[in-house]
């Protein structure tokens, strides 16, 4: 006959619960930043194409600064 383990399920419930409300808590500082990119006028974000690429432009940029030609 299957067991139940009722004060694991409780351990289980309470985890997922405080996870969820730290994915919830997350989601609405987001919302809250987006909300103040509109408040402030801005429509749109232009993102590169690659992040990777934004990187390696920064570090090149890094490397001209310190040791300029």
């Amino acid at each position: 006959m299957p067991v139940v383990d009722v004060e694991e399920n409780i351990k289980k419930l309470v985890a997922n619960i405080e996870q969820m409300s730290q994915e919830i808590f997350r989601l609405q500082g987001m919302l809250q930043t987006f909300e103040g990119f509109k408040k402030g006028g801005l429509k749109t974000i232009d993102l590169p194409n690659d992040p990777n690429q934004a990187q390696e432009s920064a570090e090149q940029l890094e490397s001209i600064q310190e040791k300029p030609e």
